[in-house]
């Protein structure tokens, strides 16, 4: 069975390759099945497979939260139309300072003729027709993040953070520096999304100085994320896949 996640960007799927490797065993390997091929990404995008038993997992980056039609309609439907490629699909998203709702209606709509029914946190069974005109199924889950409040994937991590005493010290004067510095550093934190990237950035600086200058994959597999109940409540239903 192959299953697919599609997520924003590269920090998201390198988070989200790490965590289920950690807690449902995927593990990661160059190539797809046989005969399932998927067009390259743009330098702005990613994707990776894994695999588990029998099973194959592709995890993509879209290149960002508008980018998500595009990415399934240029890469994912000839292949689920012409090979039913995948049985199992997961859209991760930030919900940012989006209505859920508002979400469910734009993927829908990017990705007419697939999805109908779509809630968060719940797998739905959509129908579509394959190259033949056959009616075929595929289950879809949403993953909206935050789960009860607008944010971001940022935001997650550094709720994860926060469960131990000592970091949530850490993360709480990064904040008051970040927004403190926005005033004078305005030319590079010119919105509150990338004060909030800015806000991750000092806190990893601090607690992990030695490796600043080190890839951002380098820095997530430094954070045991599969330990926080922060990870395990917005992303264990991933498991499910």
């Amino acid at each position: 069975m192959n299953k697919l996640i599609l997520c924003e960007g590269k920090t998201d799927a390198i988070l989200l390759s790490y965590y289920l490797g950690k807690t449902a065993g995927w593990k990661f390997v160059k190539k797809g099945p046989s005969g399932l091929a998927i067009q390259q990404p743009n330098d702005n995008e990613s994707i990776s497979w894994y695999k588990k038993d029998e099973d194959y997992l592709l995890i993509c980056g879209v290149g960002g939260k508008d980018n998500f039609g595009n990415f399934f309609n240029e890469r994912i439907r000839i292949p689920q139309i012409t090979t039913n490629a995948f049985e199992k699909i997961a859209i991760i998203t930030d919900r940012d300072d989006r209505e859920v709702t508002d979400i469910c209606i734009s993927l829908a709509e990017d990705m007419a003729g697939f999805f109908a029914d779509i809630q968060d946190r719940e797998w739905c069974e959509n129908s579509y027709r394959d190259a033949f005109g056959m009616e075929k199924t595929v289950q879809l889950l949403l993953v909206i993040i935050p789960k009860e409040h607008m944010g971001a994937l940022e935001n997650v991590m550094l709720s994860a953070i926060s469960e131990d005493l000592y970091d949530k010290n850490i993360v709480d004067k990064t904040a008051v520096f970040v927004q403190q510095m926005r005033t004078e550093a305005g030319k590079y934190i010119s919105t509150e999304r990338l004060q909030l990237k800015a806000h991750l950035g000092v806190t990893w600086a601090v607690q992990f100085p030695e490796k600043v200058f080190s890839m951002i994959d380098e820095q997530i597999n430094s954070v045991r994320w599969e330990e926080y109940d922060t990870l395990k409540e917005c992303f264990g239903i991933l498991n499910e896949i």
